[in-house]
């Protein structure tokens, strides 16, 4: 098919965004909620009343430590603005505006640095504005390789020894021998500032939103084969040995080797039925989201990706305890020419996630451990809200969080049955702050690793 076509689908989409929704509408709204959000849980009185009015900021700030990259510090600030308990929106939005900048940097040369601004509802009006901008630097960004074989217990060439323990794995790999070492076999150095953009429109009385949106990205990849290294846990520096990720290009199973400028559109569909976005009692979110790498945006490649989740909040004993059932399933299936560095993204419309490991996604395993052009992944939590109290006009309520985590990436449908999905388990301990900021330190554990955990807002 033509490329041209490219053009006319995006002026399509633009329009259909901006037209009217008749046939599909009740006729009439019901009495009580704002027009266009009709079918929409208003907030749970108790969450109502503790909604903050008019503008304020949260900020705290950011510490931790990785073997690799240093000590990290920085920190994170949020700017809302939720209007007032007058506004007939006042309990069926988060906030009608929301800021946030973070800094962050380690003393080995990590940087993340980002922007965000979410805007719900233009002008009280059907639109909604999101847009991120971030610069991510990173001395030990993680590839343990693509597909099925992620799954498998960690080895290395040259040995043939697997490892059920990543600190055991990274042991051996610390090892000097002849004046070289493959303690960065699983790293690389990455630069990639990125801009992401995406207008949504509220239909079916607020549940329905179809989102147009694109992504413009440059990646400058480092390999650090050859290289003269430090090696974590000594004060030795030796030659790294070939990477994984030198290794996978020289095969040329990967795509991207090179780096360069990666631009994508992305369309998608999310069907909204949350009492409270950033924090949910009850309701299904469901988020369908399908990105194009293309030419036409100035990407150096051509690739494709579908992702579908639904999301589920259910209240079971509402009128005895503040207690929430969240579940989360996903799959995303891409195509082959998928730039390895843009493989891992998982676009969820609210807030894109990376990998398969981490906090964000399968807790107990390394950050973006399984990556793969098929992956799938569950997620279950059980959020407490056990306390709360009031300090100088900020509402705090405590949280407590069981999860447990199942994922796994293959190289395809074909390929799922060769080895089964991982598995994480942990416990959090979240705080919210005025509704709308919720705080987090998860404890994840997994059959290979652990991790703790320090973040901003729910997993999903």
């Amino acid at each position: 098919m033509p490329r041209a076509w490219l053009p006319r689908l995006t002026l399509g989409l633009l329009a259909w965004l901006g037209a009217d929704l008749v046939s599909a509408a009740p006729a009439g709204p019901p009495a009580g909620p704002p027009a266009g959000l009709d079918a929409r849980h208003p907030l749970h009185p108790s969450d109502l009343e503790r909604k903050h009015q008019g503008a304020y900021f949260t900020a705290l700030p950011l510490a931790d430590h990785d073997p690799n990259t240093g000590f990290g510090f920085g920190a994170r600030g949020y700017y809302y603005e939720n209007g007032n308990r007058a506004d007939p929106l006042f309990a069926y939005t988060p906030y009608f505006l929301r800021l946030f900048l973070q800094a962050y940097a380690t003393t080995g040369g990590l940087q993340f640095h980002w922007f965000d601004v979410d805007v719900p509802s233009i002008d009280r009006g059907p639109f909604r504005f999101r847009a991120q901008i971030i610069f991510n630097r990173n001395l030990d960004e993680h590839y343990f390789g693509t597909g099925t074989r992620t799954l498998a217990p960690l080895r290395y060439p040259g040995t043939v020894r697997r490892f059920k323990r990543f600190d055991d794995y990274q042991r051996a790999l610390n090892q000097i021998e002849n004046g070289q070492t493959r303690s960065r076999y699983d790293s690389y150095d990455l630069l990639q500032p990125a801009v992401l953009v995406g207008l949504e429109r509220s239909m079916l009385y607020g549940i329905l939103r179809p989102l147009i949106g694109v992504g413009l990205s440059y990646t400058r990849i480092r390999d650090y084969s050859g290289e003269r290294v430090s090696v974590p846990g000594t004060d030795a520096r030796a030659t790294m040995g070939p990477t994984r990720l030198s290794e996978d290009c020289i095969w040329g199973s990967i795509v991207g080797c090179d780096g360069g400028f990666n631009n994508f559109l992305r369309l998608g569909m999310s069907l909204d039925t949350r009492d409270y976005e950033p924090d949910p009692n009850q309701g299904v979110y469901v988020d369908l989201a399908f990105d194009y790498g293309t030419h036409f945006l100035g990407s150096e490649y051509e690739w494709g990706r579908a992702m579908v989740s639904p999301r589920f909040y259910v209240s079971p004993l509402a009128e005895l305890v503040d207690l929430v059932l969240a579940v989360r399933l996903t799959g995303q299936l891409q195509t082959r020419s998928t730039p390895f560095f843009a493989m891992k993204v998982i676009p969820y419309i609210d807030d894109f996630h990376t990998g398969l490991g981490g906090v964000k996604t399968l807790r107990g395993y390394r950050q973006d451990r399984f990556v793969g052009t098929l992956m799938l992944l569950g997620n279950a939590e059980l959020r407490w809200t056990f306390a709360g109290f009031d300090v100088l006009d900020q509402r705090i309520r405590l949280m407590a969080v069981p999860f447990v985590d199942v994922g796994g990436a293959y190289d395809g449908v074909t390929t799922m049955d060769m080895l089964p999905p991982r598995r994480g388990q942990g416990f959090a301990l979240r705080a919210s702050w005025n509704l709308a900021t919720i705080v987090t330190t998860e404890y994840g554990f997994s059959d290979e690793d652990d991790g703790l955990y320090v973040n901003f807002n729910h997993q999903f």
